[in-house]
C-alpha cells in the first residue's frame, strides 16, 4: 500500500483524508527509533489505526499516542525477532531497580522478568497481550506496571511485607528541596531545611508499609494514577483518594513534628508549610537522595 493510501485505514475519521503525509513522518520517526525492526508498514498503520483514540479528528488523535513504541510493540506481536530483542533491552533490562524496590532477592526478580515475557510476548489461546498495548501511554511504563503488580504477587505468596526500598541508581533527574533562585524559598531552605528534614522522614516512616509503597510508586516510579488503579486493582477514583489520603497524612504529621521543634508563630508555620506543600513531590525526592547519602 502506496502513503497516498494510508488515509483509507481511517475512513470515517475526521480528518481522515489529510493524514498520510504525517502516517509517512511517523512511519520514518519509528523506523529511526527502531533500526533493526522490519515491520511492513501496511501492518503498522493498520495497528495504528485499530488502536486510534476515540472521538477527536486523527491528527489530534495520533499526537495523543505513544507511535514508535506502538510500532515495537506491533512487531513484537507479530513474532519479530528484532524487536523482541529490541523490547527485552527497551523495557526489561531495567526491571531490576524497579522490582528490586520491594526487597526482592535476585531469583525473584529474574522470576518476575520471565513471568513478564511470557503474559506480554506468549501467544495462548489468543494473540499475545503485547497486541493489546494501545500506544497511549509509553511501553516501559506499561511493563513496569506489569512487573510490579507480580513482584507484589510473588512476595504475598511468601508472607514477607511489601515496604520501600531506597535504590543505588534512583532518579537522575531528582531536584533540589526548593527552586533555587526564589529568594522567599531560599530563606525557607536555609532557616528550616534541617527540621524539615527530621520531621517529614519521620512522617513517612509512620505511614504503613502500603502508603509509603504508594508514594513511592507515584512520586519515585512516576505511575500515573490510572497505572495505580490496575496495579491495585480499583478504580482510578479510588486509587486517587488513597494517594491523596497518604499525602495528607504525610503532611499532617510533618505539621505536628514541626510545630512541636519550631518556636514559630501558627501563621507562620502554615506560610512555610503552604511552600512545602506546593513541593510535596519534589521533596519526597529530594529526601530520598538525601538518605542515599548516609
Amino acid at each position: 500500500m502506496s502513503s497516498s493510501n494510508w488515509s483509507r485505514l481511517f475512513a470515517g475519521r475526521q480528518g481522515a483524508d489529510t493524514v498520510d503525509a504525517r502516517i509517512d513522518e511517523i512511519i520514518h520517526s519509528a523506523r529511526l527509533t527502531w533500526p533493526t525492526v522490519d515491520l511492513p508498514a501496511e501492518h503498522f498503520v493498520a495497528h495504528l489505526a485499530r488502536h486510534l483514540p476515540d472521538g477527536p479528528p486523527v491528527e489530534i488523535a495520533l499526537t495523543q499516542m505513544h507511535t514508535e513504541d506502538l510500532y515495537l510493540a506491533c512487531a513484537c506481536a507479530l513474532g519479530d525477532r528484532n524487536a523482541v530483542l529490541a523490547f527485552e533491552q527497551y523495557c526489561l533490562n531495567g526491571l531490576d531497580n524497579a522490582v528490586s524496590r520491594y526487597r526482592a532477592s535476585s531469583d525473584l526478580v529474574a522470576e518476575v522478568k520471565q513471568r513478564v515475557r511470557e503474559r506480554v510476548l506468549v501467544a495462548d489461546s489468543g494473540p499475545p497481550r503485547i497486541e493489546g498495548f494501545s500506544g497511549r501511554g509509553d511501553l516501559r511504563s506499561w511493563v513496569r506496571v506489569m512487573a510490579v503488580r507480580e513482584a507484589i504477587s510473588l512476595l504475598r505468596r511468601t508472607r514477607r511485607e511489601i515496604s520501600i526500598e531506597t535504590s543505588s541508581d534512583e532518579d537522575a533527574r531528582l531536584h533540589d528541596f526548593v527552586t533555587p533562585g526564589d529568594p522567599e524559598l531560599e530563606h525557607v531552605k536555609a532557616r528550616y531545611v534541617e527540621e524539615f528534614s527530621q520531621a517529614f522522614s519521620a512522617a513517612l516512616r509512620g505511614l504503613s508499609a502500603h502508603d509509603q509503597t504508594l508514594l513511592r510508586q507515584h512520586v519515585i516510579d512516576g505511575l500515573t494514577i490510572d497505572q495505580l488503579g490496575q496495579l491495585y486493582h480499583v478504580h482510578r477514583a479510588t486509587a486517587a483518594r488513597n494517594l491523596q489520603r497518604a499525602r495528607r497524612a504525610v503532611l499532617a504529621a510533618t505539621r505536628d513534628r514541626l510545630a512541636s521543634r519550631l518556636k514559630v508563630r501558627p501563621n507562620e508555620l502554615d506560610s512555610i508549610l503552604r511552600l512545602i506543600r506546593s513541593r510535596l513531590d519534589v521533596t519526597l525526592r529530594w529526601l530520598v537522595r538525601i538518605r542515599r547519602r548516609h
